[in-house]
C-alpha cells in the first residue's frame, strides 16, 4: 500500500470473486441457469400460522435446509439468519478469488457489509421476550446479537479481515452502495483488497406483517405471476431475501495473481431525492445514473444493457421508466432493459448486490434475461423490454440501477474483464 502522503491516482478495479445466496441456489451457475430458464423462486410460505390475517402469504424464501448445508461449510455455528447468509456468500467469493476461507492466516482486506433489516427477526424476539417474561429472560448475549454492525464483526473473525469493517444500510440500495464503497477504497488506494457484501431477511412474523400493512405487497396469491414489474397489472412488490459478495481489487494485481477476473466497475454515483420517504424522484435517479455515467466515462449510447430496479409497485417502476427515458435519450429505443424480481423477490438490502451479480453473469454470458411476467408492458414504461427468452447479445458496458425508499439512489457501471473481446 502507498504511503498516505503519496498522491494515489485512480486505479481500475475488478471483481475476481462472487458468492450469492438465493431462493433459487447458492452456485452462481445454477442460479444463472433457472433464470434464463424462466423459474422462480417465489412461493407459498408454510411456516406462517394456519389463521393468519395476512393478505400476502407469498415469498423469495430460502429453504432452512439448504441454507442449513451451506452454512455448514463455513464451520460457524451462529444462530442468526441474515449473518449465516453473510458468512456462505464471503466465504464462497473469497474462494472463487482463490483467496483462504479457513481463517489460518490474516487477509488485510477491508470489508463493507450491508443488511437492510439487520437482525430483525432477533430484535422482535427479544422484545417480545421481554414484555411477556420480563427482564431476566433476555438473553445475556442480546447487546452484541443486536448490534447494527454484527454481521461484518462476525464475517471479519471468522475470515480474519483485519482491514476496515463496517455495515453500511441504505434500504434496497444497501447493496449497491457496499459496492460503490468497496470500489473506492480499492480505487484510490486505501486497500488493495475489500469484499464488499450484502445479506438481508425480513421474513419473520412481525417484519413480514409490517411489510403487509404498509400496503406495498402484491395481493395476487399465485406464486408464478404476482410480481410484475412494469406490467399493466401489476399490483405490488413480493418480498424475498438473500445475500451476495464480491471480492475487489485492482486490475494489477489479479493479473499478478492470475486471479479470475469477472468483470469490471467503471464508476458508480449516488444521490438522494430529499423529498419523500417512499415516494421516489425522478430528479434525483437522473443525477445518480448520470454520476456513475460520468465517472465511469461512458456515454449512454456506449450503454449495451441495463439492469433495472422494477420494484413491480405503480408509483416506482413508472419513475424509473421516465429516469431512464431520459437518460438514455436518443439511445432508449435501443438499449435493453431487464430485471429479475419476479423470479427472486424484492431481496431488500441484499437485492441490489444479487442484481449486480446478474449484471455480472450477463456480461460473462453475453446473455441477456428476460423480464418474466412482463406481458402487458404498461405503457407509460416505453423501453426496450427483454421479454419472453434469454437474448444474446454483444455485451461490454452494463447499468446496474437501485433506488430505495429513504430517496437514496445508486447507479453502478460494470464491464467485460479488460482484454475481452465480445463476440
Amino acid at each position: 500500500m502507498p504511503s498516505l502522503l503519496t498522491p494515489v491516482l485512480p486505479r481500475r478495479v475488478v471483481v475476481t470473486g462472487l458468492g450469492l445466496a438465493t431462493a433459487l441456489g447458492f452456485d452462481p451457475a445454477e442460479v444463472w441457469r433457472h433464470l434464463l430458464a424462466g423459474a422462480s423462486g417465489i412461493r407459498q410460505r408454510t411456516d406462517l400460522p394456519p389463521d393468519t390475517p395476512l393478505p400476502t402469504r407469498i415469498a423469495g424464501q430460502i429453504e432452512d435446509s439448504a441454507l442449513a448445508a451451506a452454512v455448514a461449510r463455513t464451520q460457524v455455528e451462529d444462530p442468526d439468519r441474515a449473518n449465516q447468509l453473510a458468512l456462505v456468500v464471503v466465504a464462497d467469493a473469497l474462494a472463487h478469488a482463490g483467496l483462504p476461507t479457513d481463517g489460518a492466516v490474516e487477509l488485510d482486506a477491508d470489508l463493507i457489509l450491508g443488511t437492510g433489516h439487520g437482525n430483525t427477526g432477533f430484535h422482535n424476539e427479544a422484545v417480545a421476550t421481554f414484555h411477556q417474561r420480563g427482564y431476566r429472560k433476555l438473553r445475556p448475549t442480546t447487546v452484541v446479537r443486536l448490534m447494527f454492525n454484527r454481521p461484518a464483526n462476525v464475517v471479519s473473525i471468522r475470515f480474519r479481515l483485519t482491514g476496515a469493517s463496517f455495515v453500511v444500510s441504505s434500504a434496497c440500495a444497501t447493496g449497491a452502495i457496499a459496492l460503490s464503497e468497496a470500489f473506492q477504497r480499492v480505487r484510490f488506494g486505501l486497500t488493495d483488497l475489500a469484499i464488499a457484501a450484502c445479506a438481508d431477511t425480513g421474513l419473520d412474523l412481525p417484519t413480514f406483517s409490517a411489510w403487509n400493512r404498509l400496503g406495498v405487497l402484491s395481493r395476487n396469491p399465485d406464486p408464478a405471476t404476482a410480481c410484475r414489474p412494469f406490467d399493466a397489472g401489476r399490483d405490488g412488490l413480493v418480498m424475498g431475501e438473500g445475500a451476495a459478495a464480491f471480492v475487489l481489487e485492482p486490475l494489477e494485481s489479479a493479473r499478478t495473481r492470475r486471479a479470475p477476473i469477472l468483470g469490471e466497475i467503471l464508476g458508480s454515483g449516488m444521490s438522494c431525492d430529499a423529498k419523500h420517504i417512499v415516494q421516489p424522484d425522478q430528479a434525483g435517479q437522473v443525477k445518480a445514473v448520470r454520476k456513475a455515467l460520468a465517472m465511469a466515462g461512458v456515454t449512454p449510447g456506449q450503454l449495451d444493457y441495463v439492469n433495472a430496479h422494477g420494484t413491480a409497485t405503480e408509483i416506482a417502476d413508472v419513475v424509473e421508466c421516465g429516469t431512464l427515458q431520459a437518460v438514455l435519450g436518443a439511445a432508449v429505443e435501443r438499449v435493453p432493459v431487464s430485471n429479475t424480481k419476479a423470479q427472486l423477490g424484492h431481496l431488500m438490502g441484499a437485492t441490489a448486490g444479487v442484481e449486480l451479480a446478474v449484471t455480472l453473469l450477463a456480461l460473462e454470458h453475453q446473455m441477456l434475461p428476460p423480464c418474466r411476467n412482463l406481458e402487458h408492458p404498461d405503457p407509460r414504461c416505453a423501453l426496450n423490454f427483454v421479454r419472453g427468452a434469454p437474448q444474446p447479445a454483444r455485451l461490454r458496458v452494463a447499468l446496474k440501477n437501485s433506488f430505495a425508499f429513504g430517496g437514496t439512489n445508486c447507479a453502478v457501471i460494470l464491464a467485460v474483464p479488460p482484454d475481452s473481446d465480445p463476440a
